[in-house]
Formats: C-alpha cells, structure tokens, sequence
C-alpha cells in the first residue's frame, strides 16, 4: 500500500509539472479575430484515421550496416481523411507528407489531421532506411529511393479509391496531388516534383518545409513548372536557412518562400511539442542526426542523383550542425500552427477545386499573413503558377 501511494504522488507531481510547463510555455496565438486566427480555427469536416501497412514487391531494401538486404520495401503509417459516412461521397485532393531523417510519420500528424479537417486526404508512412527505428539505424543515402516508395503510395491509394466498399471509395481525386516534407522529406518532395527521372509526373504541387536545397542549380527546375513553396526558419542549424531556403527563389522564380523568424529545424516535427520548455529544439536534432549519420556522408553520394546535366551540383558541400544552436528559438507550438497555416492555404490555393477558396488562400498567403503575423516573411512567385486546374475544367 504505501508503494502504490508513492508512486500516486510521483504520477501527480509529474502531472501537475506538465500543466504548469503547458501555462508557461504556453504558445503566443493568433490575434483574436486575424484572419490567421481564423484559418487556423478552420475545417469543414469531421476527420478520419486509418492506420496502414503496406509492401512493395516489385523492389528490394538494401542492407544496411549488419542488416542484410531484404526483399520488398516494407511501410506503416497513417491515413487522414474527411469523415463522409453516408453517401454520396465526393473526390479530395490527395497530399502525401513525407518525413525527415531519423523521425517517422508520427512528425507530420498535426499537419494531417489539419488539412483532412479542410478537405483533403492524407497519407504518410515510415519510410524503410530513414526512418528512427530503421534495423541497423537511419541511413541518410536511402532517400533516393524514396520518391519510388511515394509514387507506390500513390498508386496504392488510387487503386484503393476506385475499389468499390472501400474505406476510401471515391474519396480521392486523382488530378489533384500533392506532397509535402520536413527535412529529408522535403528533399524527397523536391525529387518528386523536379527530378527528370525519380519525379512522378502526377504530383500537381509540392511544398518542402527546411528540406535541403544547396545542392540544386537553377536547371533543376527547369524539367517542369508546377505550384511549388519552401518552408524555412531562420535559426535552422541543421540545413541551414542562408544556404537553402533564402536563395531558393533565384533558382526557382516560379516557387514562393516563406520564412519564420527564429524558427528552428526540429520544431517543424509534431512530437517537439513536448519539448517546447527547450530554447531551441535543434539540441536534440543535431544530436539525432549526427550520431545516425556517422561515416554515411564521408563519401560523395550526389552521383545517385545525377550530375550537372540535370542541376545536381556536385561540388556543394552540406553544412549539418557547425554553427552555434542559437538560444531564443520560437515556441515549438507556434511554429506549428503558423506551419499549418501556411500549408492549408497553399494547398487549398493550389488544389482545391473551388474558386473563390482559391482566391481566398492566395490572398491570404500573399498580402495578410506576414501583414498579421510579425515573425513571418512571405515571399511570392515572380511568374506564379497559380493552380493545377488551369486547362483541367
């Protein structure tokens, strides 16, 4: 008895310190009454998850470390979607996220769950090699297979869409596709958008959110003109915002950038809410990532992306975690919700199949956020690409 009464009063002292990091730690908000307030109060429908598992046949998972290859590429995650149980149902536009090196999906749920809320059908998975608990550890090199494993997704999910008596019967539009990032994933988006071999042709718009950038020239996107935004936050130490995100437009006049003042790197991950009592949650990133990438990046590697031909230039030189983690970061939740923000209304601009919603976002995203919102810089398009439908409908 006087056990399960210590151990009552050590779960309440660790309940009660967690309410009071949530009061003083608490995010900024929105002003009351801003539009961004608004949009990021806003959703249309109820929402439904769906946990999945799937394997590709058709390819194999190289060995890594003392892990021997394996046959398939083996994948679970999530699938968020609007809740439409009785008929008839109607086709959303489908968004993949993909996540960063050493995470899982589990980073990208907030973002899920939110734009399923808007109307859209999201999906994400672990991928086999990058993801945290990846046999042997996260190996860095296996992202140049990752495109595949979204066009599989894809795949999967249209045939599933069309398959009568299915969860997701008639959910999917299949001319209105997105994807999105963080890190690692946001370089997976950007393969999947530009790359003249590894990219699918059916991705309609793309965002990547601190995905590295440095390495591509202006050619790179050159193979196609699709909507396209770079996320950035300006205390990233992991890829640095000066060397990817801010020079981005001059190689992509076409893409819009938004950067966060005092944003960090690991904050654009859900599961670092719970670290937000934290000046900056890139500590526990460049730790991740440094020890999970020991000696994978001694080698050059870039020649499995392609060469100058395409835009790869092999002479650049990532930068992982050489400058100071800067103190001061900005509340890990507020980044979030200024993330999710931005996300729903690009997509919504892009992909939505509805006008006056797309004039809405586009409005928003290029003269009211950063007029509401201090810490955010929006940057628009020189030649904008405005949606995918032009010449659809």
């Amino acid at each position: 008895m006087k056990a399960l009464k210590i151990s009552f009063f050590i779960l309440l002292v660790v309940a009660l310190g967690l309410m009071g990091m949530s009061v003083v730690y608490a995010p900024q908000g929105f002003p009351e009454g801003s539009m961004t307030d608004q949009r990021a109060a806003l959703h249309h429908y109820a929402i439904r998850s769906e946990s999945i598992a799937l394997r590709d046949d058709s390819r194999s998972t190289q060995a890594n470390k003392d892990v021997p290859a394996k046959a398939g590429r083996e994948f679970t995650g999530l699938v968020f979607s609007p809740n439409l149980d009785a008929p008839p149902r109607k086709p959303f536009p489908l968004v993949i996220y993909s996540h960063g090196f050493s995470s899982s999906h589990k980073g990208g749920e907030y973002l899920g769950r939110y734009l399923a809320g808007l109307g859209f059908v999201v999906a994400m998975v672990d991928f086999p090699l990058t993801n945290m608990y990846a046999e042997g550890g996260p190996f860095v090199k296996d992202v140049v297979n990752q495109p595949a494993d979204v066009s599989f997704l894809i795949d999967v999910l249209l045939e599933r869409s069309q398959r009568q008596g299915d969860t997701l019967s008639g959910l999917i539009d299949p001319e209105r596709i997105g994807v999105m990032g963080v890190s690692l994933g946001g370089f997976t988006s950007t393969l999947l958008a530009y790359h003249p071999a590894m990219g699918d042709p059916r991705v309609d718009a793309a965002i990547s959110i601190a995905g590295p950038s440095s390495l591509f020239t202006d050619r790179f996107f050159t193979s196609r003109s699709l909507p396209f935004m770079m996320i950035g936050g300006t205390y990233d130490v992991l890829v640095p915002y000066e060397t990817n995100a801010a020079p981005f437009q001059t190689k992509a006049p076409n893409a819009w950038l938004m950067s966060i003042e005092g944003g960090a790197h690991t904050a654009f991950s859900g599961p670092t809410a719970a670290f937000r009592f934290l000046d900056n949650v890139d500590v526990i990133g460049c730790w991740a990532v440094l020890r999970n990438t020991q000696g994978d990046l001694d080698e050059p590697w870039y020649d499995l992306l392609g060469d100058e031909s395409i835009g790869i230039d092999q002479q650049d030189q990532p930068v992982l975690c050489e400058d100071p983690v800067p103190n001061d970061a900005m509340n890990v939740v507020q980044q979030q919700w200024i993330t999710q923000v931005a996300v729903g209304a690009f997509f919504e601009m892009t992909l939505s199949s509805d006008a006056q919603k797309q004039g809405v976002a586009r409005e928003f995203l290029a003269n009211t956020f950063a007029s509401e919102i201090a810490e955010v810089q929006v940057r628009t398009p020189a030649a904008p690409v405005t949606s995918v439908l032009d010449g659809k409908e």
